[in-house]
């Protein structure tokens, strides 16, 4: 990631360009599923959440305006009463690749029965040292992963720093916040999103990203037979994951991102062994495998 950030800094010294903090996050919240007359709460909400995603600094470099990450969160509100929201979380980000107007998944996320206080005009507090609310610490943990994997997609391991922020907001959370931060809880909620990401034995997973993107989809445009090779390479590390434990979910997570965007790829363009590559996408990803017979 430092690399993609000292190029922004130059870029922007010589051409003028504006910078500023690290996120494009487009922010929905879907209150469709509720009876409630008075819906100025869920736009309040709604510009709070964008505010805070879009206007705090989260690391120390600048980004140029154009170098912002694209991200998403989509609240879909199933519960509210006295301040408390229950929802439905998706969350998504991208990036773009070289020599195309195209944007690359990168993570994609939902999680179920997330739990949080929200009164309108009540400032939502950043930190990295302490838990100040449950909503702030929802936001602050995937605005430092969206970045972490971010940086992971343009160096060898670059999005270490903001990964590690994320883990620290896990466990300053687990003492007072909700279960998507507890061990135990659920082997897919955030505590065991960010403990493997960040794990040994799952680091092939980070290595994929970077494998994938910049050896891979990024030279496309230019060498297409190349970057496919490269981006099997990418499933081949992932492989490495699949033995340490099937149905890991650093794999999941990959192809949820990856899946359809692999389809696109490898069904056109120079020939590929599609044999070899289905049957190793089918072992790594089963829960894909309707999609890898379309190769």
């Amino acid at each position: 990631m430092k690399n993609k950030w000292i190029f922004s800094v130059i870029v922007l010294i010589f051409s003028g360009v504006s910078y500023a903090q690290e996120l494009n996050c487009n922010v929905v919240i879907n209150h469709d599923k509720l009876a409630q007359s008075n819906t100025q709460i869920f736009k309040a909400l709604e510009s709070s959440v964008r505010d805070f995603m879009n206007n705090t600094k989260f690391t120390s470099y600048e980004f140029a305006t154009n170098e912002k990450i694209d991200c998403q969160l989509i609240f879909n509100i199933v519960g509210y009463e006295n301040n408390s929201f229950t929802t439905t979380l998706t969350v998504g980000s991208s990036r773009p690749i070289y020599n195309s107007n195209y944007n690359s998944p990168v993570f994609s996320y939902s999680e179920e029965g997330v739990v949080f206080r929200y009164i309108e005009f009540e400032p939502i507090v950043y930190s990295e040292n302490a838990y100040t609310s449950e909503l702030a610490a929802l936001l602050s943990f995937y605005a430092n992963l969206f970045i972490g994997l971010d940086g992971d997609t343009f160096a060898a391991n670059g999005g270490t720093e903001n990964l590690n922020k994320a883990r620290a907001i896990m466990q300053f959370a687990q003492a007072n916040g909700g279960s998507g931060w507890q061990q135990g809880s659920s082997t897919n909620n955030r505590y065991y999103l960010i403990t493997d990401i960040l794990s040994t034995q799952f680091s092939s997973y980070r290595q994929a990203l970077y494998q994938y993107h910049i050896n891979g989809i990024d030279l496309l445009a230019s060498e297409p037979e190349r970057a496919k090779k490269n981006m099997n390479n990418a499933f081949k590390l992932l492989n490495n994951n699949h033995n340490t434990r099937p149905n890991n979910l650093t794999n999941q997570l990959f192809f949820n991102a990856k899946a359809d965007e692999i389809i696109n790829i490898y069904s056109g363009g120079p020939e590929f062994d599609k044999k070899e590559l289905v049957e190793l996408l089918n072992k790594i990803n089963p829960g894909n495998s309707m999609k890898w017979y379309r190769l």
